[in-house]
C-alpha cells in the first residue's frame, strides 16, 4: 500500500492542474483516511485548492480541513481561505460538515473566533440532527480552543442527555463530553451530564477504553460525583489500570524482585502495552507517585514552597497559555547532589523538550522512555532533565559515582506527568537510591504555569 500511494502522490503533483476543485478534496481525503502523510503532495493540494476554495461546496470544505488536520499538515494560508467560505456558506453545512470543521480547526490549534461564533450558532439550530460523535467531537473541539457559549453548551447537554437515554451515546464521546465541560469549568452542566453519563459508561463496560476510563474516573474524583456507578467506575479504573501499573513501576524503582533494572523496564512495557494506559490522570496521578514514594502534595493541599518560584519561571517561558504538547511541557528543576563530601548543585532552571545533544548516549540509555502506543518520548523535559543532571554528576565526580550519590531533586512539570515521566523517575530512583525526588505539577489544560486558563466567550446572539 505504501509504495502505491507514493505512486499515486506522484502522479497527483504531476497532474495537479488537471484537477478540479472536488477531485483535491477527495484526494487529500483518501489520504488522510488512509493515514498516508505525503506533505509534498499536500502542500501542492493546498497551494492549487487556495485558487479555486469559493468553489467548494460545504462537504468539500470540511472534508479539506479534516484532511489536514487528521495528517496534521497546518497549511496556515489554505484554512485562512477555507475558514473565510466556510463562514460565508454556513448556512449550507450539514451537522457533520460542521464538526468535522470545528474539529480541524481545534485539531490544528487554529483559534478564529469568528468562525467558532459562526458554527456555534449553526450547530444550535440544527443540534437534534447530531449524532453522539458529532456532539462530542464539537464539545471538543471549543474546549481545546479556548471558547465557551453558554447556549451552544445547554443544546449540546440536552442533545447528548436524549442520545443517553436512547442508548446512542459510545463510550469516548461520554468521555470527551465530560472532559470538555470540565476543563472549561462548566461544574453545573458537568454534574447533570455525569449523573447520566456515568451509568451509561458502566452499562457499555467502557473500562475497556484506557483513554475514555481514565478521563471519566479523574473527572468523578476531582468533582467528588456520587453518581449511580461511580463507585464501580473508580474501583475499575484502580484494578484494572491502576495497581497492575504502579506494582510494575515500583518493580523499577526498587528491584525488590531481584531483577536486573532493564529487565524490570522491559516488564513495565510489557504492561504498559497490554493496560494501554499513557497517563493516570491529574487525580489519580498524585496517589500513584505517592504510593511510589515520590515527595507530591496531595489533591488540594498547598503546593511545595519552591512550586511558586517554578511556576513563575515556567509561565515568563511560555508567554502565553497553549495547546499541551511535547513540544510545549516543560520542567523546571532544580537539585544539590553530595559523593565523597563534595557538591554539585543546580539552581532552578527551565528545561525544555530537547535530545538532550550534550549528553553521552551511554548515559542516554541509563533512562529508557516506555510508552503504550510505542513512542520513542526521548524528548520529555523531564527525561531531558535528569539525564543533564547525570551528566553533570558523572563530569564532577566520576563516572562510577552514580549509585553512591545523595542529596536531592525538584522538578515542576508544566502538565501532569505521563506513565512514560514516571517510568522515568522510578529508573532514576532505581539508579540513584540516595537521592530524593520532590514533584510539583500542574495540568496544562487547566492552568498556563498555575494560572487559571482563560477562556473567550462567544456571543450568543446572530447578527
Amino acid at each position: 500500500q505504501e509504495k502505491l500511494m507514493d505512486e499515486i502522490s506522484w502522479e497527483v503533483m504531476a497532474k495537479i492542474d488537471l484537477f478540479g476543485n472536488q477531485d483535491l478534496s477527495n484526494t487529500a481525503w483518501a489520504f488522510a483516511k488512509l493515514g498516508v502523510s505525503n506533505a509534498m503532495m499536500m502542500g501542492a493540494i493546498g497551494k492549487r485548492m487556495r485558487t479555486m476554495v469559493r468553489d467548494l461546496i460545504p462537504q468539500d470544505l470540511a472534508n479539506t480541513a479534516w484532511a489536514f488536520a487528521t495528517l496534521g499538515l497546518p497549511d496556515s494560508d489554505l484554512m485562512d481561505e477555507l475558514l473565510a467560505e466556510v463562514i460565508a456558506k454556513i448556512n449550507d453545512f450539514a451537522t457533520q460538515n460542521l464538526s468535522n470543521t470545528a474539529w480541524a480547526f481545534a485539531k490544528l490549534g487554529l483559534w478564529n473566533e469568528r468562525l467558532m461564533e459562526t458554527i456555534a450558532h449553526a450547530a444550535v439550530r440544527k443540534i437534534r440532527s447530531f449524532d453522539a460523535q458529532g456532539l462530542a467531537n464539537l464539545k471538543w473541539s471549543y474546549a481545546v480552543l479556548g471558547f465557551t457559549s453558554a447556549k451552544l453548551s445547554d443544546a449540546v447537554l440536552g442533545a447528548a442527555l436524549d442520545k443517553i437515554e436512547a442508548q446512542e451515546f459510545g463510550i469516548q464521546e461520554l468521555a470527551n463530553v465530560a472532559w470538555s465541560f470540565d476543563v472549561t469549568g462548566d461544574a453545573t452542566r458537568l454534574r447533570t451530564f455525569l449523573q447520566a453519563a456515568i451509568p451509561r459508561f458502566v452499562a457499555v463496560d467502557g473500562f475497556s477504553d484506557a483513554a475514555a476510563c481514565t478521563d471519566l474516573a479523574n473527572i468523578a474524583q476531582l468533582h467528588g460525583t456520587r453518581a449511580a456507578g461511580s463507585e464501580k467506575l473508580d474501583a475499575e479504573f484502580r484494578s484494572r489500570f491502576c495497581r497492575p501499573l504502579v506494582a510494575a513501576l515500583q518493580q523499577c524503582a526498587d528491584g525488590a524482585d531481584g531483577r536486573e533494572l532493564m529487565v524490570a523496564v522491559e516488564a513495565l512495557e510489557e504492561v504498559v502495552k497490554r493496560i494501554g494506559l499513557t497517563n493516570f490522570g491529574f487525580f489519580f496521578v498524585r496517589e500513584a507517585m505517592s504510593e511510589l514514594g515520590f515527595e507530591v502534595a496531595s489533591q488540594g493541599e498547598a503546593p511545595l514552597a519552591w512550586g511558586k518560584e517554578a511556576r513563575a519561571m515556567a509561565k515568563e517561558h511560555m508567554e502565553e497559555w497553549r495547546i499541551p504538547g511535547t513540544e510545549n511541557i516543560l520542567v523546571v528543576v532544580s537539585y544539590e547532589v553530595w559523593y565523597q563530601g563534595k557538591s554539585l548543585s543546580k539552581e532552578l532552571t527551565l528545561v525544555p523538550s530537547s535530545f538532550a545533544e550534550g549528553v553521552h548516549d551511554e548515559v542516554k540509555a541509563m533512562l529508557r522512555p516506555v510508552d503504550a502506543r510505542g513512542w520513542s518520548c526521548e524528548s520529555y523535559s523531564e527525561r531531558v532533565a535528569l539525564l543533564e543532571l547525570l551528566e553533570a554528576a558523572r563530569e564532577e565526580f566520576g563516572d562510577e559515582c552514580v549509585p553512591d550519590l545523595s542529596g536531592w531533586v525538584r522538578l515542576y512539570h508544566s502538565h501532569h506527568t505521563s506513565v512514560t515521566g514516571i517510568g522515568i523517575f522510578c529508573q532514576f530512583r532505581r539508579l540513584v537510591p540516595g537521592v530524593k525526588i520532590e514533584i510539583e505539577f500542574d495540568s496544562a489544560w487547566y492552568t498556563w504555569a498555575g494560572e487559571p486558563r482563560q477562556f473567550t466567550a462567544l456571543s450568543d446572539k446572530e447578527e
